[in-house]
């Protein structure tokens, strides 16, 4: 989307249409998490790096260590019947592999107010349906042979994006439950007339600058092209189907959203027939509420 012209429907307020550098710090105000995630990703991305290593980071983060070790002993990744107490006993568990995606998960967990007021939703809406779009993401990508952990990572910060605007929305507009996005058509139009930029945009420029592997950008940034191929962006279709997903299984924050249908030419493009998502939709809801 390249669209340099939103509408002002809401008065004379700040754009972002060209200025996306001052949302950094509202990341750092939504949590501290995000302040060491870039560390995390790059030590992740390198292969020499060890479990003592991260652990040795994630004990800067008092409150995301102690979400990980929650989490490590949810249904979505335990294993056994062992509990674990500390930051290493849950990073043994999931194993160097997964930790990314853990981590991830646990940091977008802490981010979700109790409500955002711009879009009218509550936080445990946006986390259960970002949970969702992420395991289906993750499961697609396993069924078709690409790389889960970067679907899963791409899935989850897709919607990063619309807690950063929320955030801003709240201290730009002395109105802002007035906002909420009704009858404006779809949620990338709504967001763009009235922030200048949609989540997605803000979502791809943030991970890019946490230090996320560019494959994770990219389909994220491209995941809106409805013109991508399999050769130029096949985690974005990846993206484009577990939504689509979440939409039809109204696994999505917003009921405006439901009602979407799976377009055959993605599945085909991807080489999964329509069968295959009802176990995997079964499975993303089971997931989702059991993280």
């Amino acid at each position: 989307m390249n669209l340099q012209e939103p509408s002002n429907p809401h008065g004379d307020v700040k754009r972002l249409t060209n200025d996306r550098e001052c949302l950094l710090p509202l990341m750092d105000s939504l949590n501290s998490s995000g302040q060491i995630l870039g560390l995390l990703n790059m030590a992740i991305s390198n292969p020499r790096t060890t479990i003592s290593d991260i652990s040795t980071i994630l004990r800067r983060d008092v409150m995301l260590s102690a979400r990980i070790i929650r989490m490590s002993n949810s249904a979505f990744f335990v294993r056994t019947s062992n509990v674990c107490k500390t930051i290493e006993d849950a990073l043994q568990r999931v194993g160097m592999r997964e930790i990314a995606r853990l981590i991830a998960t646990a940091t977008m967990q802490g981010m979700a107010p109790p409500k955002l007021r711009a879009y009218g939703i509550t936080g445990d809406q946006f986390n259960k349906s970002v949970l969702f779009t992420a395991s289906a993401s993750q499961l697609i990508a396993t069924e078709v042979k690409l790389d889960p952990n970067v679907a899963y990572l791409a899935g989850l910060m897709r919607p990063l994006g619309i807690l950063v605007l929320n955030k801003w929305a709240e201290q730009q507009f002395p109105h802002v439950d007035k906002l909420v996005w009704g009858d404006a058509g779809s949620l990338l139009e709504w967001e763009f007339n009235t922030f200048g930029v949609n989540h997605i945009e803000v979502s791809s420029f943030i991970t890019r600058k946490w230090g996320f592997p560019a494959s994770v950008s990219d389909s994220i940034e491209k995941s809106t092209d409805q013109l991508a191929s399999i050769n130029e962006a096949p985690m974005s279709l990846i993206l484009q189907t577990a939504e689509t997903l979440a939409e039809s299984n109204r696994a999505t924050f917003h009921a405006q959203q439901a009602g979407a249908s799976l377009r055959k030419d993605r599945l085909d493009a991807l080489g999964i027939k329509s069968v295959q998502l009802i176990e995997i939709s079964r499975t993303a809801l089971h997931q989702s509420r059991n993280v």
